[in-house]
Parts: structure tokens; C-alpha cells; sequence
């Protein structure tokens, strides 16, 4: 069966209006960046099948997150923060045991179980 998941990354831009001063008034918008992965939920019953799987989340959250990918230390941890959050919602999303089990501890056990 296939199926997919959208990884969402809110972005909220804030603009001053004015120069920038304890009165000058601030308009916040927010608008949600994603990409959507599509997979097989049969081929999570592999190993391969699983660590393909994370492997696509990882890079697709990095994917959403690159606005925040910088030189800066500050920014960067903002970046390594937003990857790990939106790789975690989204095992969570997906809700295979094989897949949770594989993010929690980067290892399968020998036989993975069907679900």
C-alpha cells in the first residue's frame, strides 16, 4: 500500500515596520514549509525498507529546516533542532513500530516483525 507523509516546518517571519524601537509596531506572519515522502508501508517489514525510509525523512527535514542551516553557531543549533523535530513528528506519524524502534535506536533486531 502506498501511502505518504508531509513533514510541515512553520516559519514565522516577523517585520518591523519603521526603525526598530520599543514602539514601533511588529507584524508576525507564519506560514508552513513541507515536502511530502512517499513510501511503501509494506517495505517497513524490512530492514531495508526501514533504514530507506529514515534515511528520506532525515534528508527531506533537513530539506525543509535548510533555511536555517548557517555558519553561525546560534542558528545552527536552531537548524539541528528543527531537523530532530521534524524527523521525530514524523516517525510519529507514520506509526510503525519497526520505524520507531529504528529511530529510537538506530538498530533492528535481526527478524523484523510484520506489523
Amino acid at each position: 500500500m502506498k501511502t505518504s507523509i508531509k513533514l510541515l516546518l512553520p516559519v514565522v517571519a516577523v517585520t518591523l515596520s519603521g526603525f526598530a524601537s520599543a514602539t514601533a509596531p511588529i507584524r508576525v506572519t507564519t506560514e508552513a514549509r513541507s515536502v511530502v515522502v512517499k513510501y511503501d508501508a509494506a517495505s517497513l517489514d524490512s530492514k531495508a525498507g526501514v533504514k530507506t525510509l529514515h534515511r528520506r525523512l532525515l534528508g527531506a527535514a533537513r530539506s525543509v529546516c535548510i533555511g536555517l542551516d548557517s555558519g553561525s553557531m546560534a542558528v545552527r543549533s536552531e537548524y539541528d533542532l528543527c531537523v530532530r523535530d521534524a524527523v521525530r513528528r514524523s516517525v510519529a506519524d507514520v506509526a510503525n513500530v519497526n520505524l520507531t524502534n529504528y529511530y529510537r535506536y538506530r538498530t533492528l533486531p535481526a527478524v523484523v516483525a510484520a506489523n
